[in-house]
């Protein structure tokens, strides 16, 4: 990576990877306002976008009219999601596994404390690979991502 690639990431495309997690791909005017809230000129935009889009962030759909391109919204790919936190962790598998826990001292039920355990022990099972790939996927299917 180039001293220009490192100051274009920190000042412009991090930001806009940032912004597309952040707005629905679908929007009208998507451009324009992504351009209007960032404050950045359309060209600057076209060009982050591709730079996300060739490195596999981003998919983005084109416009190609007019002899130009011309954005009409992007959505994260699972390395974009990665870059900009909203993919889950093995910390959040410890996580839901301890908040288990938690729940099972919590609960006064019997029966519930007893499939609380059983949930927990399912879950600490599994390796971490595969429960990640799990959650993310219940993740991306329920923000419309998957």
């Amino acid at each position: 990576m180039t001293d220009r690639d490192r100051d274009t990431w920190h000042t412009r495309d991090l930001h806009v990877l940032r912004a597309v997690a952040d707005h629905d791909p679908h929007m009208d005017n998507w451009s324009a306002t992504m351009c209007a809230e960032m404050v950045l000129d359309p060209d600057d935009l076209v060009a982050a976008l591709q730079a996300l889009e060739e490195a596999r962030y981003i998919e983005v759909w084109w416009s190609r009219t007019f002899g130009g391109d011309d954005p009409l919204g992007a959505r994260l790919r699972e390395r974009g999601r990665r870059a900009v936190g909203v993919w889950p962790s093995a910390e959040a598998i410890d996580g839901l596994v301890e908040a288990l826990r938690q729940a099972e001292e919590a609960t006064e039920d019997p029966d519930e404390r007893t499939l609380i355990r059983r949930a927990a022990g399912a879950l600490g099972s599994v390796s971490r690979d595969v429960m990640t790939d799990v959650i993310a996927a219940v993740v991306a299917r329920q923000s419309g991502l998957g």
